[in-house]
């Protein structure tokens, strides 16, 4: 059977009602004039309930990721519990009337945070100064997540006012140029050796120059990841070939790169020697036989590649790769293949499969999470992939899933699906209730279960199968129904 619910901890049934009553106390507050006297209370109360940093954090964090509530309880809970001792910030989303506000109390109260993340409070020009301001005071951050937000003044600002920061998330659409790069690392040599995370620019869009980003990768020596920038191996190859010092070498483990040529390949391998992770978009050919030279690489993401190219590669160092995550291939990709060489896999994922095929049907040993989708995968394919992963803990098929219920009870009579979480069916017609049923009956980990609009059950189906979960205490989540099939 499915495992049944575990008891909550205390901790979170406790939180839970704390942040219940906060809400309810707060959500009566109609004006800037009406919070004192409620805010003296509830900080009363809390005063003498011995309350702790952790439990304003906790609170803080709890609430605001809570989209749902009004943004005036939101704010006043920001209000209210953004003391000394809270070091992390995430505002979620905020309207347009709250911008200022939040900005304000930022500057105001948050003196001693040391994460901020601004990721829904979009601060554009007359809010700029109050950014300049909240950076000025922050100097202890560690990571700051200003997506959409940074210019050329906002480095400078953060150049000038912090040392300590290792993760800044300045991606998005910006006007970042070369002088706020070299204003920010300029004369502040603890900021650089700092810096490890830095998330720039917009995937697939070029809207900051790779030279501009290269500027990144030769003044921060500890850089581990250029993110959300699609075009590093543009860079890397510009650092290769104009006076590149004798030595030189980065710390990249993630790399991502577009229309990669040999001689980018070429550059990646001599400056990029502790990869672990390689994304590659419509890479030239020849260019993936040239991946083997980066000898700790294990997880390797492909768009638009021939999947000859990929299994050459493979043969030779599929032993090393534990995740695979592939899309738009052209030719025929065959599973049987890479389970033979891909003997550590863990985590296959799918999209736009031109033509998939398997021949002996030889175990994924290791394999946990499958998720196809658009994988052309034929009922044979799909059942060897499902009855060859013994440890296999998540599977996802976007496709038509073909499958009846004689079959799938086969499959679930035969083997051992004891790791199974997930399984998603999005679009499996034939499949009833009584698969439902089975799986809950021969999966004792199963925790999801889903979309099973696509199937043929019904609100009735569902109304019953919720029931029993119910009434069972069994921890199982049934997807909804679509929404024109929703019976309750």
């Amino acid at each position: 059977m499915s495992p049944k619910c575990p008891v909550p901890p205390l901790q979170d049934v406790t939180l839970s009602l704390v942040a219940r009553q906060l809400i309810h106390a707060l959500s009566r507050v109609t004006s800037e004039e009406d919070a004192a006297l409620p805010f003296a209370m509830v900080s009363s109360y809390y005063e003498s309930m011995g309350a702790t940093s952790d439990i304003f954090q906790d609170l803080i964090n709890l609430i605001l990721s809570s989209e749902y509530l009004d943004p005036s309880v939101r704010f006043y809970t920001m209000r209210l519990l953004l003391k000394e001792n809270v070091k992390s910030l995430a505002t979620g989303l905020f309207p347009l009337p709250y911008y200022r506000k939040v900005l304000e109390l930022i500057a105001e109260q948050g003196r001693h945070l040391t994460s901020l993340n601004l990721k829904g409070v979009w601060v554009k020009d007359e809010h700029l100064p109050l950014m300049y301001q909240i950076i000025k005071n922050l100097s202890n951050l560690t990571a700051l997540n200003i997506p959409y937000i940074a210019n050329d003044e906002v480095l400078k600002f953060i150049g000038e006012h912090n040392k300590v920061l290792k993760l800044l998330d300045i991606s998005g659409e910006t006007d970042i140029t070369e002088i706020g790069i070299d204003a920010m690392l300029r004369g502040n040599p603890q900021l650089t050796q700092s810096l490890t995370v830095v998330n720039i620019g917009m995937y697939g869009e070029e809207n900051i120059d790779h030279t501009d980003a290269a500027l990144l990768i030769q003044r921060l020596p500890n850089l581990t990841n250029l993110g959300s920038y699609s075009f590093v191996g543009k860079s890397i190859y510009y650092i290769y070939n104009t006076d590149c010092p004798p030595g030189f070498t980065t710390k990249l483990q993630y790399l991502h790169d577009v229309e990669t040529n040999l001689r980018t390949m070429k550059a990646i391998v001599a400056l990029c020697p502790v990869l672990e992770t390689i994304y590659l978009e419509q890479p030239e050919q020849g260019v993936l036989q040239m991946v083997k030279d980066l000898t700790i690489l294990n997880k390797i993401k492909l768009n638009k590649f021939q999947c000859h190219e990929l299994h050459q590669l493979l043969d030779k160092i599929g032993y090393k790769i534990v995740t695979l995550m592939l899309s738009g291939s052209l030719g025929s990709f065959n599973f049987t293949r890479i389970a033979e060489t891909c003997r550590n896999l863990e985590t296959l994922e799918f999209y736009q499969c031109q033509t998939a095929t398997h021949e002996e049907e030889i175990p994924f040993n290791k394999l946990e999470h499958i998720e196809i989708i658009q994988g052309n995968l034929s009922n044979p394919c799909l059942k060897y992939l499902m009855c060859g992963s013994p440890k296999l803990k998540k599977i996802i098929i976007g496709d038509e899933v073909k499958l009846d219920d004689n079959d799938m009870s086969r499959m679930l009579r035969r083997n051992k699906f004891e790791n199974l979480e997930g399984i998603w069916f999005p679009n499996a017609p034939r499949l009833t209730r009584d698969t439902v049923e089975l799986l809950m009956e021969c999966c004792p980990k199963l925790h999801s279960l889903g979309q099973l609009s696509g199937w043929r059950f019904t609100p009735d189906d569902m109304m019953l199968m919720r029931a029993i979960i119910a009434s069972t205490n069994t921890d199982l989540v049934l997807s909804p129904l679509g929404i024109f099939q929703q019976g309750n």
